[in-house]
């Protein structure tokens, strides 16, 4: 079966991005003082936010006050690796495949510390034989 992802611009990926890179709530005040790179005005970034709140990809976790007013606080609901599998999905790609996927991620990576990467591929698959066992 065919996931369906929910498509994100390129703008709100970017956003998206700025969410996982900073790791910490942000405001739209925070968000436009950290993308002075981007063209983005305040009216932008809320249709932005209201988009991915819309698309669950954010939600709010509290609000900030900035002089009278107050201004609200937004983290990823979602981390970038399952946005990853989620848009893997959506291209037809089941689990079936996560093998033969991860092959192909490690043969085009150019770094070379093997060693870290085995002993996370063995614990995962330690902890699917435990889940396996206990019938999850």
């Amino acid at each position: 079966m065919m996931y369906k992802a929910k498509h994100l611009t390129n703008s709100e990926e970017d956003l998206m991005e700025l969410f996982w890179e900073k790791n910490v709530p942000l405001t739209s005040v925070q968000i436009s003082e950290l993308s002075t790179d981007r063209s983005w005005n305040g009216n932008y970034i809320h249709m932005m936010l209201r988009s991915l709140l819309k698309k669950e990809m954010i939600t709010v976790c509290g609000t900030r006050q900035y002089g009278k007013q107050y201004a609200r606080q937004f983290i990823p609901a979602i981390t970038k690796e399952e946005y990853a599998a989620k848009i893997v999905m959506s291209k037809g790609i089941d689990k079936n495949s996560i093998a033969a996927i991860t092959v192909a991620m490690v043969n085009q990576s150019d770094e070379s510390d093997d060693d870290e990467l085995i002993q996370q591929l063995e614990a995962i698959i330690e902890e699917l034989k435990r889940k396996a066992a206990k019938g999850e």
